[in-house]
């Protein structure tokens, strides 16, 4: 077992400014709109401003737990297969107090597969619930290089989905308003590339840009349970 983080609030906040500074090191840009300024407070802490966990979203984790991990990416994109191993670790280590939020920020302009992958990923969901939708994850981002419709329709047969279901699923459009409205939460929270991490609980959401390290991670959790 990794050997636990001990940090005191005053070093953690300096620690969890550095981290947000740092990060734009391994953010892949997203060519679209200026994003907006991440607002301050008084905590000292960069904060972002993105909507609650809903039963809407997809959850790795417990739905009770004390602290979100909300990931909005991009299934082409890799540093977000960089970076989930990192967020299925936190979780899996934290005895129920993490649990990882996926939401969808596709960069169609460098990411051809990004959206159509996303639809998919959603039309699965829609027969398998969040055991399918994750499972789907898994694989399409273990084959980056074959993403496309036929990858796709592959992972979802071998899941047992109703294929004329998913078929029509995927043609109707269904689910370009989420996806949208996903993208938007992540503008409108100074998101400006994938993986774009806001690390949400004890009453604040701190913005975390980039496939960092577990530790990194790990300090910027600890850091706000220790305002606790």
């Amino acid at each position: 077992m990794p050997k636990k983080i001990e940090i005191t609030p005053p070093v953690a906040i300096i620690i969890c400014g550095v981290i947000i500074a740092a990060a734009i090191v391994f953010v892949n840009r997203y060519p679209g709109p200026a994003a907006a300024a991440v607002p301050q407070e008084n905590s000292g802490y960069a904060q972002a401003n993105v909507p609650a966990p809903t039963t809407e979203d997809h959850v790795y984790g417990s739905r009770t737990a004390s602290v979100f991990l909300i990931e909005y990416s991009d299934f082409q994109c890799p540093f977000c297969d960089r970076v989930n191993p990192t967020l299925k670790r936190l979780v899996d280590e934290s005895d129920g107090e993490i649990a990882w939020i996926y939401r969808h920020f596709p960069l169609e302009s460098i990411h051809p597969e990004a959206r159509p992958a996303a639809i998919a990923s959603e039309c699965i969901a829609a027969q398998l619930g969040d055991s399918g939708f994750w499972t789907f994850l898994d694989e399409v981002f273990a084959n980056q290089q074959a993403m496309g419709a036929g990858l796709y329709a592959s992972v979802g047969n071998s899941l047992g989905v109703n294929p004329i279901t998913y078929n029509t699923c995927v043609a109707s459009g269904v689910y370009d308003e989420l996806i949208d409205r996903h993208a938007g939460e992540a503008y409108a929270s100074g998101g400006t590339g994938t993986p774009y991490t806001v690390v949400y609980g004890y009453g604040a959401q701190v913005p975390v840009s980039g496939a960092l390290p577990y530790e990194q991670f790990k300090a910027v959790i600890t850091a706000l349970g220790a305002r606790q």
